[in-house]
């Protein structure tokens, strides 16, 4: 299984759940600097109302699922590799099958 795709669905879902939970949102943010690096302050105040208060999250949290699942399709697909390696047998697509006579 390719974890392409999975990357790309939760990259989706992470970026509209985040435009759902901050664009419904009333809040602040400041942050302070100061030395030494102890004093150095971070605050965000979020509340988020109306539908981005329930989809933006749900979104999320899909989102970091489908990643997480993106990384076992990933850790499964490189330890595939390490293991035997495989015969296949290719057909051509145009091939017919009744006629196996090389004559023709």
């Amino acid at each position: 299984m390719k974890p392409d795709r999975f990357v790309i669905a939760s990259v989706v879902c992470l970026a509209i759940g985040l435009f759902f939970t901050f664009g419904y949102c009333n809040g602040t943010a400041g942050i302070w600097a100061g030395w030494p690096l102890s004093a150095v302050k971070l605050n965000i105040c979020v509340t988020t109302m109306g539908p981005g208060a329930l989809g933006g999250p749900a979104l999320v949290g899909l989102g970091v699922l489908l990643l997480l699942w993106a990384l076992v399709c990933a850790v499964a697909s490189q330890i595939r590799l390490l293991g035997p390696a495989r015969k296949t047998t290719e057909t051509p697509i145009d091939a017919d099958p009744g006629n196996l006579d090389p004559k023709n």
